[in-house]
């Protein structure tokens, strides 16, 4: 009896690198991405509005510092963007 060997599913291979993705759960993918362009935008939107509110969040707790201050102005830069879009 040949013992049949899947090089996908063996760990480090270098050749297969992508993990092995069933029929069923590819199906499952794809059902999963063929949403509606609307309801994924709006999911979008709510994310990045939560995403919006902790890093405001974040900065207001964080006292300012002369060592921290680019981090923090360009996550202020990067909280504008998002509430602009």
């Amino acid at each position: 009896m040949a013992v049949f060997r899947r090089p996908e599913l063996e760990k480090d291979n270098p050749i297969a690198p992508q993990m092995y993705v069933g029929p069923r759960r590819r199906r499952a993918l794809l059902r999963e991405a063929s949403l509606s362009p609307a309801s994924r935008q709006r999911h979008m939107a709510e994310t990045l509005q939560a995403l919006t509110a902790a890093a405001e969040r974040f900065v207001a707790s964080v006292p300012p510092s002369k060592k921290l201050q680019e981090e923090r102005s360009a996550l202020l830069e990067a909280i504008i963007q998002a509430q602009q879009l």
